[in-house]
C-alpha cells in the first residue's frame, strides 16, 4: 500500500459514543443531523433517554445536547467528516411527548414508540416510520422517499417534490399527502386520505372499505382504485382528457360516462372523490 493508502486508512476514527438523560423534565426532543443515519427505538430498559452515536469518521465527532426550556436539542460537533455514522436514540416508555428531527440527506428510522407529535423535516433522505402512535405527524422532504406502516394516528399530513410516499396498514382519523412528481401509493388502510399530486400515479388497494373517505386530486397523474367487490360508497369521478374505466355499476339515478361518473354504489356513506385534468382513472375490483 503507497503512503497516500495508509495516510488515508489512518485518518478513519472509529465513532462510538453515548449519552443519558432523564426525561421527565423534558416535553421536547429536537434532533438535527446532516448526512447521518438517525433511528429513534423504543427502550423497555431504563426511565432514560439514552443517544449512542457510532460508525467512521474522518475528524472527531461528537454529541452536543442542550436542554432549554424543556427542550432537549440534539445536535453533533464538526459532522463533516462522517463516512459512515449513525445515531441511535432510545425513547423510554414513559416518554409520549414531542420529537422533530431534521435532516439534509440522512435517512431516518422511526420504530415502536408513542409520541403526542413526530416531526421530519428532510431534503433527500429516505424516511421510514413503523408502528407509531401519535397524535399528529408532519412530515416535509424534497426527493426523500416516504414509507408509513403500521402507525396510527389523530392527523398526519405529508408534503414532497419528487418524492415517493407510501402508507401501509395505518389507521387514521385523517391523513394529507401532497406531491408533485413523485407516486402516492395506499395499500389497506383505514380513515380519511386527501391526496393530491401533479404528474406522480396515485394507486389506492384496500382489502376492506368501510367507514373512510378518499378524496385524490392529480393534474397529469393516473388514479388507480383497487377495492373488493363488496364495497359501498358514493363517487364523484371525473377527467377532462383522459378516461375512466369502473368495474363497478352504479345505482339508478347516477351517471357513468368515459369521462364522469356520479353515483352510489351500494347503501354505504364511504365518500370518493377522484379528479383528473389529463390522468386515467380505474377504479377496479378485486
Amino acid at each position: 500500500m503507497g503512503l497516500f493508502g495508509l495516510a488515508a486508512c489512518a485518518a478513519v476514527k472509529d465513532i462510538n459514543e453515548e449519552k443519558t438523560f432523564i426525561t421527565e423534565e423534558i416535553n421536547n426532543i429536537q434532533i438535527n443531523l446532516n448526512t447521518e443515519t438517525l433511528r429513534i427505538l423504543r427502550t423497555e430498559e431504563s426511565n432514560e433517554a439514552k443517544l449512542h452515536l457510532y460508525g467512521k469518521a474522518t475528524k472527531e465527532i461528537k454529541l452536543a445536547s442542550e436542554l432549554n426550556d424543556k427542550t432537549m436539542t440534539v445536535s453533533l460537533k464538526q459532522a463533516k467528516g462522517g463516512l459512515n455514522v449513525f445515531l441511535d436514540v432510545y425513547i423510554p416508555k414513559n416518554y409520549d411527548e414531542n420529537i422533530s428531527a431534521k435532516l439534509s440527506s440522512g435517512a431516518i428510522k422511526v420504530h415502536s414508540v408513542d409520541l403526542a407529535k413526530f416531526a421530519v423535516n428532510t431534503s433527500s433522505g429516505k424516511t421510514e416510520v413503523e408502528n407509531l402512535n401519535a397524535g399528529k405527524i408532519n412530515i416535509n422532504t424534497f426527493t426523500g422517499e416516504v414509507i408509513i406502516k403500521k402507525v396510527s394516528a389523530r392527523e398526519v399530513e405529508i408534503k414532497g417534490k419528487s418524492s415517493a410516499i407510501y402508507f401501509e396498514e395505518c389507521v387514521v382519523n385523517n391523513a394529507k399527502a401532497h406531491n408533485s412528481s413523485g407516486k402516492i401509493t395506499l395499500t389497506n388502510n383505514s380513515g380519511n386520505f386527501d391526496l393530491k399530486g401533479k404528474s406522480g400515479k396515485v394507486m389506492a388497494s384496500y382489502n376492506d372499505f368501510e367507514n373512510q373517505n378518499l378524496n385524490v386530486q392529480t393534474d397529469t397523474g393516473g388514479i388507480i382504485m383497487e377495492l373488493p367487490g363488496t364495497a359501498e360508497f358514493f363517487i364523484s369521478a371525473k377527467t377532462n382528457t383522459g378516461k375512466i374505466k369502473s368495474d363497478f355499476s352504479i345505482n339508478p339515478g347516477g351517471y357513468m360516462d368515459k369521462k364522469m361518473i356520479e353515483g352510489q354504489i351500494g347503501d354505504e356513506n364511504n365518500k370518493v372523490s377522484l379528479k383528473s385534468w389529463s390522468g386515467s382513472i380505474k377504479i377496479i375490483k378485486k
